[in-house]
């Protein structure tokens, strides 16, 4: 978790030095327009919030830890300085909010497709070993959630005995390049959930050639997985046409 606030800070800094033109070469507008047009949540009519401006808005309110509306104020100038026909003055957070419950969880996902695939393209030599394999890790980690009754009663707050914590706790598990830390895959879970339901989703990004680091909390994988002794002895047809799965000690730390 240290790892992913000081990409946090970094993220943040770039944009209130340069504001969006740096993450617009990495995600141009053209890519939020695909991205709503595929998840069918594009505006059928011309307004100023377009899923670009509110996507944009929702990243960097992420990131600060201020205030939703302290956010809004300072995002509103940088956004301008890319996208003039926004107007002077900041929307309301009620108009964000509005905005924000258009775009459909599809649409977050198209996004985060071209993202990856964005990334891969460019940058697919460093992500191999030896030049074959794609070596990816596989580890999670407890997230502190906000503290909120729908967050709390969906994912739960972590017991000590008979004392229940002050905020709900998630699961994130995700598939990482090793050599780029590129985030290829993760899911997001409830505590009562193992590694072993994420690694079920998180087995259809791997490929041919894979190399898939794990660590010691998957010593029992084959117990988790449907087995098919007369196919194969690999427990799942995703690991079957995946390269190999090696389990360290030492995955990702």
């Amino acid at each position: 978790m240290s790892a992913i606030g000081s990409h946090r800070r970094i993220a943040l800094a770039v944009f209130q030095k340069f504001g969006l033109a740096p993450f617009r070469g990495i995600l141009p507008p053209e890519v939020f327009k695909e991205a709503a047009h595929q998840a069918h949540c594009a505006p059928r009519r011309e307004r100023p919030l377009i899923p670009e401006v509110v996507a944009w808005l929702m990243m960097y309110v992420g990131l600060q830890t201020t205030s939703m509306t302290q956010g809004l104020c300072r995002t509103w100038g940088l956004l301008r300085v890319a996208c003039p026909w926004l107007h002077e003055r900041c929307v309301s957070e009620e108009a964000f909010c509005q905005a924000r419950k258009q775009l459909t969880l599809g649409f977050w996902r198209k996004l985060w497709e071209h993202l990856v695939g964005r990334f891969e393209a460019r940058f697919a030599p460093s992500l191999l070993w030896k030049g074959i394999f794609r070596l990816l890790a596989i580890d999670g980690a407890d997230v502190d959630l906000p503290n909120a009754p729908q967050i709390a009663r969906f994912f739960g707050r972590p017991r000590n005995g008979k004392t229940e914590g002050r905020r709900p706790k998630a699961k994130l598990v995700s598939c990482c390049s090793v050599f780029t830390g590129f985030c290829f895959a993760f899911k997001l879970m409830g505590k009562p959930f193992t590694e072993h339901h994420a690694l079920k989703h998180l087995m259809r990004y791997f490929r041919r050639n894979d190399l898939v680091l794990m660590d010691r909390g998957f010593f029992s994988l084959c117990g988790h997985l449907p087995y098919s002794p007369a196919r194969s002895a690999f427990p799942h047809p995703a690991l079957r046409s995946a390269g190999r799965l090696c389990q360290t000690s030492a995955c990702s730390r």
